[in-house]
């Protein structure tokens, strides 16, 4: 056998995995990297959207101080100092929410307006000589444009920024035009200290003109130095506003991935080393699977051929691929012979024609069990038993075995049931023919019997003939029993709607000649409201052996001997209960009141096979019975029969 070469890669396990080690490693460090970066771009990406929308919240702030220095000096330039200051100071800062005061000063920077006056005391202060106000003051007037001064501590108390106009009159410099707005204005404008706002913490600085900065608010304890940061800067102004994020980056995420991708190179890696490992071993155990296949088919082929049956597969199509020497034998080929005929070549024509070969069925993964009359290569015929079905390649695996012998037994079996039926019959016809010729003569020796009491006055004479009427009437009730038995074993159940209240009446009727019946209290209740269904004459069968017995084994020294009858039907069956207070059995006994001939007592006329045609009748009926007994106390039957109303 020539040996497959193998890939220099796989000569290599360890260097193949310390490869592919290398590579994971790589892969995964760089995602962990690239996560990195992107952490960081997005961090910087929410400061820089928090500080663009604080930008423009506080231009919206200082712009209301823009605007109302910018009217204040249009009207001063244009009107002159109004002598109504406080009425249009009072006019522009309640359409400018956010400015805390409006001031004017002349050209010597003395402030000689200011609106409100309380908390505002600063009229006579010059703003030219104060060492913080200065600076600002001669930047608005050498700029000609409003400027914004802030933060620093104001005269009035308090931090907050002053936005400035220069005034002018006829092109000289004639004073300034300011607007006071406080730095808690600002901050709770801008809503830097809302309780809300957990992501970012903010701090607001005053460039001083060495570019040193004055801490104004600090919203936390923060360290600008380590945390990430934006300057927030205005065109009008000399300050800046910081914020900073409070929101730790997820690096340990980072690191967590970073950590797995190093334990993931090292399981591919070994991984990687072990699989590399395989492709020898494999090759050794295919060459061991492959010598103990070969040993098992040979096996397998063996017993095949050894096999008592014949063993044929076929193509789909029913074309014989293989055959054993057994079937080829059954048939009279040889192993050749056969190879290459199809199944209709030794099946009979005529019965594939009403029972064709069942191809779809075998398609679909049935397992086929049928007989078939085969054809031999000399035209002889036999019977074989097919067990069929598609194996796994789709073929037909077929077993046959020669079933003629069984057909013949079969065939003998039958021939001999068909005689034994017709016995049956025959011996049902002469027990029916034969009981209606004994009962015949009976009827009539009763009714001699009774004409004879009715003219004898002789006591011996009576008391010998009565004796001679119990005995033919057992001998009657007997031959009536016989009747019911063969009755009930050949004659088919036939349903209808069962009157109990009816069937208790007229049996109650038939059993009123029976001694002391007359005596006994009976006690029927009936509640059929569901129909019943099921053999009239059958239900009358029980309900008349179960009424009888009770008479007959009635308590004469109660004073009160009673009958019970309680009927209830349902949709699922009908249970009878039969009670009575009579003599009782021995428990003892309860196993043998279902037998033929078997009597409670010899001294009670009966035939001993009432209660066995009862439990004939009932397996007829599929029904159940129950007794329960107490000797000296009575018995109870329960009965209990299905309800046949889908069969009508």
């Amino acid at each position: 056998m020539l040996k497959t070469k193998q890939p220099s890669f796989f000569k290599k396990p360890l260097t193949a995995g310390v490869l592919v080690f290398i590579l994971v490693c790589i892969i995964t460090q760089v995602i962990s990297y690239q996560r990195f970066q992107l952490l960081q771009k997005t961090e910087q990406q929410e400061v820089n959207e928090r500080v663009l929308s604080l930008k423009e919240d506080l231009q919206n702030v200082l712009g209301q101080s823009f605007m109302a220095t910018k009217t204040l000096s249009f009207i001063v330039e244009n009107y002159g100092i109004p002598h109504d200051f406080d009425r249009i100071a009072q006019l522009l800062l309640s359409s400018n929410k956010n400015i805390e005061a409006l001031e004017l000063a002349n050209s010597q920077g003395v402030i000689t307006h200011v609106y409100p006056s309380r908390d505002n005391d600063v009229l006579g202060f010059n703003i030219l000589q104060d060492s913080i106000s200065r600076y600002a003051a001669l930047t608005t007037v050498k700029r000609k444009d409003y400027f914004t001064a802030g933060p620093f501590h104001l005269k009035q108390g308090g931090a907050g920024f002053v936005g400035r106009t220069p005034l002018f009159s006829a092109g000289d410099f004639a004073g300034f035009a300011s607007a006071i707005v406080r730095l808690p204005t600002i901050i709770s404008a801008v809503q830097i200290d809302s309780l809300s706002d957990t992501q970012f913490s903010y701090q607001l600085a005053k460039i001083n003109p060495d570019q040193s900065e004055d801490v104004f608010y600090r919203s936390n304890e923060i360290s600008i130095k380590d945390a990430i940061k934006v300057p927030l800067t205005t065109s009008q102004g000399e300050w800046k506003l910081y914020v900073i994020s409070n929101q730790t980056p997820p690096y340990s995420t980072i690191l967590i991935f970073s950590f797995l991708g190093l334990l993931l190179a090292i399981v591919c890696g070994v991984l990687v080393w072990f699989l590399v490992l395989q492709p020898y071993r494999l090759n050794q155990l295919v060459q061991e699977k492959t010598v103990l296949l070969r040993e098992s088919n040979n096996k397998f082929k063996s017993l095949v051929e050894q096999a008592s049956d014949g063993i044929f597969l076929t193509s789909p199509k029913g074309v014989i691929l293989e055959v054993n020497s057994k079937g080829a034998e059954m048939l009279g080929y040889t192993l050749n012979e056969l190879i290459g005929l199809t199944l209709k070549d030794i099946y009979d024509s005529e019965e594939v024609r009403y029972n064709p070969i069942k191809f779809k069925e075998l398609k679909a993964g049935k397992v086929i069990l049928h007989e078939r009359k085969m054809i031999r290569k000399d035209g002889s015929h036999f019977y074989g038993e097919v067990n069929a079905k598609m194996d796994l390649n789709g073929n037909l695996l077929g077993v046959l075995r020669d079933s003629t012998e069984r057909k013949e037994a079969e065939k003998s079996l039958e021939a001999q049931n068909l005689e034994l039926t017709k016995t049956n019959s025959e011996l049902d016809s002469f027990v029916y023919s034969a009981s209606h010729e004994l009962r015949a003569p009976l009827s009539s020796v009763l009714g001699l019997i009774n004409i004879i009491l009715s003219e004898q006055n002789n006591p011996n004479l009576v008391f010998q003939i009565n004796m001679m009427e119990k005995s033919i009437k057992r001998l009657d009730d007997f031959i009536k029993d016989i009747i019911t038995y063969s009755r009930n074993k050949h004659l088919e159940i036939e349903v209808r709607n069962i009157k109990f209240s009816n069937l208790i009446k007229i049996s109650l009727e038939n059993f009123s000649y029976l001694e002391n019946a007359n005596k006994i209290n009976m006690h029927s209740n009936v509640n059929d409201k569901v129909d019943f269904v099921s053999d009239n004459k059958r239900i009358s069968i029980l309900l008349n052996n179960f009424i009888s017995n009770a008479i007959k084994y009635h308590d004469v020294s109660k004073d009160s001997p009673s009958i019970w009858i309680n009927i209830e039907t349902t949709k699922k069956e009908a249970i009878i209960k039969i009670k009575d207070n009579g003599l009782g059995m021995e428990e003892e006994q309860l196993d043998k009141i279902f037998d033929m001939f078997y009597r409670i007592s010899s001294q009670i006329m009966g035939t001993g096979i009432g209660l066995f045609i009862v439990k004939e009748v009932l397996a007829k009926l599929k029904g159940s019975i129950e007794v329960e007994s107490v000797l000296g106390a009575g018995t109870m039957f329960t009965l209990k029969i299905p309800n046949e109303s889908d069969r009508k």
